[in-house]
């Protein structure tokens, strides 16, 4: 049974592929520096050094990075790497 995504953008032409990676990059991207914000603004989080705030900014990052991925994935078929059959992969846009 082929797997089907719930919206179906997929990745089949090189402007829809950008488009998609610019989405996702930009959302882990987003998440990233709001977790950086977060942590400098929290009184918990006051005590802890500048090297234990980016070990904690780079995991998270890495654990937000895999959710939005699989998310993208599950629900907008990205990562198929342009490999639709032809005359889809021939095309711009």
């Amino acid at each position: 049974m082929p797997f089907k995504p719930v919206i179906n953008l997929r990745a089949t032409t090189i402007a829809k592929a950008f488009i998609l990676n610019a989405v996702v990059l930009a959302i882990i991207a987003a998440c990233s520096i709001e977790l950086r914000n977060y942590l400098d603004v929290r009184k918990e989080t006051k005590g802890l050094t500048r090297f234990q705030k980016m070990g904690i900014t780079m995991v998270g990052t890495f654990i937000i990075g895999i959710f939005v991925y699989v998310m993208a994935r599950l629900l907008l078929g990205f990562g198929e790497g342009l490999l639709a059959n032809p005359p889809f992969s021939k095309k711009l846009i």
